[in-house]
């Protein structure tokens, strides 16, 4: 009876590695770089306040060029937490991906930058039972003892993109906490930014302007019922000039905007298909779906994008008459769907 009573006890201290907050006090301390980035400065200012409000109890906040006696709750890189030598590797955790790790008594929450370690923070706090339903709507439990079990985390997003779209989901508190990151979110540099979309869908109209182009060549844009239309049209997208058009576009888009990561080849907001030889042969090819066509003209965009420039995405929709996916083509990794 002893032996399983210590046995027993043994296991409990083993899963309860962290005690954070005992009875409404703790001797935690936050400590960030003291070049922390602002996404993991707000990261340190939102833990302290809501395990303030959850408990009671103000956990200081520190730099790693301060000497910070007792356990720590050590947030993003910094020279504190390499002294401890917990082995993560940043490099492949990209913008978002984050640990949450116990290390004796310290707790750990650690990602890449730009917002890594924020989203780090947001989880933990969800899993203490935090909640952020609207701006104004918030569940914080009330907990005077807050304790970590022994814990090794890696959690990296699923989808790169992350974007509720209605207005109230894009105010910047509201989305940094639920780990959105969509163009229209007014997240800023306070929040590690967001991922930018140049333009935003429906994109075949700026492509390759009817105004400027279809006087002297309708062939780019659709053959419908037997005529070349300007209005309420798509483009021909198995014309050779028409890629070379959309190509040097989304080239002269990424110079504009240098910063923006993705970039939209997609078709206009109505039907209008493309009815000519050329492009019925491919939807043939691609089991009669007009989504053929216009994915093999995305990844040929696409290829030609990536070649001078490898860390841009090209997008395009499956929307409407391309809901349906093509029998045999298939998007290239630097094509979002």
């Amino acid at each position: 009876m002893l032996r399983i009573v210590c046995l027993a006890l043994v296991l409990a201290l083993q899963a309860q590695a962290v005690s954070l907050v005992a009875k409404g006090k703790s001797d935690y301390t936050i400590v960030v770089s003291a070049s922390a980035p602002p996404s993991e400065q707000r990261a340190a200012a939102e833990l302290q306040r809501y395990i303030e409000e959850m408990s009671g109890a103000k956990l200081p906040v520190a730099t790693d060029a301060q000497t910070v006696k007792g356990p720590m709750v050590l947030l993003g890189d910094s020279a504190a937490l390499r002294k401890l030598k917990p082995a993560i590797a940043f490099d492949r955790l990209g913008n978002e991906g984050f640990v949450i790790r116990t290390s004796g008594r310290h707790l750990i929450i650690a990602g890449g930058q730009p917002r890594g370690t924020m989203y780090g923070v947001y989880t933990f706090l969800d899993k203490l039972g935090c909640r952020w339903f609207t701006r104004e709507v918030s569940r914080i439990p009330k907990r005077p003892a807050i304790d970590i079990a022994k814990t090794d985390e890696t959690h990296r997003p699923s989808f790169e993109y992350r974007e509720p779209f209605f207005t109230e989901a894009w105010d910047k508190d509201w989305a940094a906490r639920n780990r959105t990151n969509g163009n229209h979110t007014k997240l800023d540099e306070s929040t590690g930014g967001k991922l930018k979309y140049q333009p935003f869908v429906h994109s075949f109209e700026a492509l390759v302007p009817p105004s400027k182009y279809f006087k002297d060549h309708p062939e780019y844009f659709s053959l419908i019922d037997g005529k070349r239309r300007a209005e309420r049209s798509q483009l021909c997208l198995t014309n050779p000039d028409v890629l070379t058009i959309a190509v040097a576009q989304v080239e002269q888009w990424i110079r504009e905007k240098p910063d923006t990561t993705i970039f939209s080849v997609s078709q206009n907001d109505w039907e209008g298909w493309c009815e000519c030889d050329r492009c019925r042969r491919v939807e043939a090819e691609e089991g009669g779906e007009h989504s053929g066509p216009l994915l093999r003209f995305v990844n040929a965009v696409a290829e030609q994008i990536g070649r001078k420039y490898p860390d841009k995405l090209i997008d395009t929709l499956a929307y409407w008459y391309t809901e349906n996916p093509p029998a045999k083509v298939r998007p290239l990794p630097n094509v979002r769907i």
